[in-house]
């Protein structure tokens, strides 16, 4: 179904006039950008779209634009234009209010005519989009500000000449009694003196020998503080990794470096690992067996950043 609404707020965009033929015209009436003296404020030019029912003649534009757009001819185009306008007016029979997109609307008023209300939307879609009003002050409103400005400051600078010396004399009361108090403070608290490091002890101390914690090796197969137990792996030592066209793959290396540093990491997984090769990497599995979903029920024993795995076959 084609839709004239379509065309005609391309057309209202580009032209002054566009006549819908049987139904009226849409008109835009320019604004050129002037100073509103209410409001003070340099308003944007724009165009203010308005529309006429006496106005139904053809003269070809929305026509010509369905036949451009459509791919149809001229006598399709204008059968379209008279079934979409039959359909503006039951609608308006109806009570309901008719969109012709961001160029406004029609509704019913008191059952007896219709009415158009333009949208603001349909205000801003020309060559002036982006432009805004610029509130600009007459010079003599700058002036007087100005004026008061100055006033208000002088004022604040005239202060009698006494409130300026008892301001003096508050002054120099606090810094005095803030001084002898001061002096009273540091005068009358002890101060002790360590000389405890000026002499030298001729008893021999002893000082005992501090444990060391190594860190476990790959071959203890104990895993730091932080790992999951040996024990924790319930699920993989029973399935193992001897066996099984499948195998469940924890991580993929480079090389003989970057699998020692992994082995390091995950020390408590080493009694698990085997290494098969896939075009030239080396790929770490834990566990093996011809059931696919058994080998994926076991990746929650895995440490979390290793559950990510991948299937072998």
């Amino acid at each position: 179904m084609i839709s004239i609404v379509q065309h005609i707020e391309y057309l209202v965009m580009r032209h002054d006039c566009v006549i819908v033929p049987g139904w009226g015209a849409f008109i835009v009436n320019y604004t050129a950008a002037h100073r509103d003296d209410n409001t003070g404020l340099i308003q944007r030019p724009c165009r203010n779209i308005g529309f006429s029912s006496s106005i139904v003649h053809n003269d070809g534009l929305l026509a010509h634009s369905i036949v451009h757009r459509e791919g149809v001819n001229f006598d399709t185009a204008m059968r379209h234009i008279s079934d979409s306008v039959a359909s503006f007016r039951r609608q308006l029979q109806q009570g309901h209010e008719l969109s012709m997109g961001c160029v406004g609307y029609f509704r019913r008023v008191d059952g007896r005519y219709n009415e158009f209300v333009p949208s603001p939307l349909g205000q801003t879609h020309n060559g002036f989009y982006g432009l805004v009003d610029l509130p600009i002050k007459p010079v003599h409103m700058l002036e007087q500000e100005a004026q008061q400005q100055a006033a208000a400051t002088s004022s604040q600078m005239d202060v009698p000449a006494r409130r300026n010396v008892f301001a003096r004399r508050a002054t120099r009361i606090a810094a005095s009694v803030a001084l002898l108090l001061g002096l009273g403070i540091m005068l009358t608290t002890p101060i002790m003196v360590d000389r405890s490091h000026d002499t030298a002890s001729l008893a021999p101390t002893v000082t005992a020998p501090q444990s060391q914690q190594l860190a476990p090796t790959v071959e203890q197969g104990v895993a730091s503080k932080g790992f999951t137990r040996v024990d924790a792996y319930q699920g993989i030592a029973r399935v193992g990794n001897a066996t099984g066209k499948y195998r469940m793959v924890i991580a993929t290396l480079r090389n003989q470096q970057e699998l020692d540093a992994f082995k390091t990491t995950h020390a408590d997984l080493v009694p698990y690992m085997k290494v098969l090769d896939y075009k030239g990497l080396m790929c770490v599995y834990v566990a093996s067996s011809d059931d696919y979903s058994l080998l994926m029920s076991l990746r929650d024993e895995l440490p979390q950043g290793l559950r990510d795995v991948w299937i072998y076959n």
